[in-house]
């Protein structure tokens, strides 16, 4: 049996780097549906989600970006809302804040996409 270990980090510097490859096109209800159905597959078989610092990010975006918001409560929507409903531009929004939540909270970066 070969066994691979997931690396989150890389996985989301692919996805920045070939939008198209993985999700058609970039679009941040794309990276949603597939982060979500990662999640979910991965529970689905009692697997631990490899997603942590996704998570993590949810839980931070939630508590720091959601005090004056007007009814934007799940960060998706508010990414939305602030590209002004540019799918494309929400897209960019996402990786944006999540780099820098990397960098700020975890001093992490993500890697060279190769």
């Amino acid at each position: 049996m070969i066994e691979s270990k997931f690396d989150e980090l890389a996985f989301f510097a692919q996805v920045k780097k070939r939008p198209g490859y993985f999700l058609g096109k970039p679009s941040l209800l794309s990276l949603r549906d597939q982060l979500f159905g990662m999640d979910y597959a991965f529970s689905f078989y009692n697997q631990e989600t490899p997603l942590k610092y996704f998570r993590l990010f949810v839980e931070w975006y939630h508590k720091e970006m959601f005090q004056d918001l007007d009814g934007y409560n799940c960060w998706w929507n508010h990414l939305l809302y602030i590209s002004g409903n540019n799918d494309a531009r929400a897209f960019d929004c996402f990786f944006n804040t999540f780099e820098q939540y990397l960098r700020d909270i975890h001093n992490v970066c993500l890697p060279e996409a190769r």
